[in-house]
Formats: C-alpha cells, structure tokens, sequence
C-alpha cells in the first residue's frame, strides 16, 4: 500500500533504532495512547509508529475531541489535491484526519 506524501519540504526523519534510550518511551507513548483511543470508541483507520502517527477516522473526529481535545497541541494543516490531512499532537504523538479541500467563495 502506498502513502501519500501531504509535506514534501519536511526534513528526513531519522529511522529509529530500538537500541536508543528515547524508543521505549516513544513506543509506549504510541501504544497508550493507541489503546486510550480506542477506548474512547473512535475508529483507528491506520497506525504508522514510524513517523508517530495515528489516522482515525473523520466520522469519529467528535468523540475523539470530547475525549482528547483538552490534550491537543500544535495543530498543523497540509492540503495536496483534493484531501487536506489534519493533524494534532497528543502526548507527543500526531493524530490526524482527512477532509476534503474546501474551495474558496470568489
């Protein structure tokens, strides 16, 4: 399955190593926050633990902010053709969504 590339002027990511001090940590930020998720019944669309990130899904996009909205931080916006990809960090860990391109009343 492909990705799709929403920010292409990003800097490389450098891989993780499982050898480093900060990956147990990361992993286990990611896993609860997945398991939290969840929980609160909103519905995973997909999980990518290499660059920390969880897709949910749009129609789930209410309860997941009644659970987790007074957690967010640093909401980010990146539209590429029809889909814009929302993203919020929880935790220190990216959830996002998308929506479709909104068109601009001329």
């Amino acid at each position: 399955m492909g990705s799709l590339d929403l920010v292409r002027d990003a800097a490389p990511v450098k891989p993780w190593s499982i050898l480093t001090e900060a990956f147990p940590a990361q992993l286990s930020a990611f896993n609860e926050l997945t398991r939290e998720i969840r929980e609160a019944g909103v519905s995973i669309k997909l999980l990518v633990f290499l660059d920390n990130r969880i897709f949910i899904d749009l129609g789930s996009l209410e309860m997941f902010m009644r659970r987790f909205g007074s957690q967010l931080r640093g909401i980010r916006y990146s539209s590429a053709g029809p889909l814009t990809c929302n993203t919020v960090t929880v935790r220190g860990v990216d959830v996002a969504w998308f929506t479709s391109v909104k068109e601009q009343d001329v």
